[in-house]
């Protein structure tokens, strides 16, 4: 096997272990979905510098500790991370590029996890996955975080009031899923944020899911290795406010300097070996040319 096999296979052996049920995005022909190829998030989400965002997003989460708690206790991603990777993924990738009743079928089945995961902290504050304030969180979380690994490390990212496009774009997911008065442009985030930092708290609950997010894994030494680089990486990405609140120090082992040349090394092999099938489907369904940002 050559090189750009490799690792194309290495890639989505990690993002597609796993698929919800109804993931496809050849049917019905000449249905866009929620989106289409003008939009966005059908921009943003083409591209592997996604991957560091999302990671990103997961230790920008954390900070919610209820959120944490719910994920904890109903959830096994502490034991089997890559198929909840790759149901996040499927998630992610089949709403933005699968045809509207594939993007419903997808929201129907999250939303009937969702209603699985509600509980009480051991602080007595109430946790629920149906929870507008739970949806909002992890929604902006994400696109936060994938838009700043856009714009950090796509060869042509959006600017301006296209990146508000793209806040918006995400904000119909979290309504799908039952969220209201989901942030939709830069300001909008920034306001949010604002109202939430004073709620947010650090626990041991907290520390335990960052030291797992930032910690080596995979079967193979490799593996191990580039686990790590993605996730000193994606702790760049994060603002100033929760690295200090987390208390992390991306100096060690990485500076900020070399975490972003780490970034830039990293996306560039992605996209020179990775052959992204589902949103060439996409694309064709609609009849749509596709251009891989590899290309850009």
């Amino acid at each position: 096997m050559n090189l750009r096999g490799a690792i194309d296979d290495a890639y989505w052996a990690m993002l597609a272990s796993a698929h919800l049920p109804g993931e496809q995005y050849t049917e019905p022909v000449g249905d866009p979905g929620y989106f289409g190829p003008d939009s966005a998030i059908w921009y943003v989400h083409g591209d592997v510098s996604g991957v560091l965002g999302g990671v990103s997003g997961l230790l920008l989460g954390t900070l919610n500790e209820p959120v944490t708690h719910g994920t904890n206790r109903h959830s096994d991603y502490l034991r089997d991370p890559i198929k909840r990777l790759g149901f996040t993924a499927s998630f992610v990738l089949g709403v933005t590029y699968g045809s509207t009743p594939v993007a419903d079928k997808l929201v129907n089945t999250v939303r009937a996890m969702h209603k699985r995961v509600h509980g009480t902290m051991p602080d007595g504050r109430a946790y629920s996955a149906t929870s507008s304030e739970d949806i909002i969180w992890t929604g902006v979380t994400q696109a936060y975080s994938a838009l700043r690994a856009h714009v950090r490390y796509h060869p042509r990212p959006l600017r301006g009031r296209d990146l508000d496009r793209y806040l918006a774009d995400y904000a119909v997911i979290s309504e799908r899923l039952g969220a209201t008065d989901v942030p939709k442009s830069r300001e909008d985030v920034k306001d949010y944020f604002a109202t939430m930092r004073p709620r947010l708290t650090v626990s041991e609950e907290t520390l335990q899911a960052v030291r797992f997010l930032r910690g080596a894994y995979g079967d193979d030494r490799a593996t191990r290795i580039g686990s790590q680089i993605v996730s000193r990486v994606a702790t760049d990405l994060l603002p100033d406010w929760a690295k200090r609140l987390l208390g992390l120090h991306p100096r060690t082992p990485l500076t900020p300097a070399l975490a972003r040349a780490a970034g830039i090394a990293i996306t560039r092999t992605l996209r020179y070996g990775v052959r992204h099938r589902s949103i060439e489907e996409a694309h064709a369904r609609v009849g749509a040319p596709y251009t891989p940002p590899s290309a850009l």
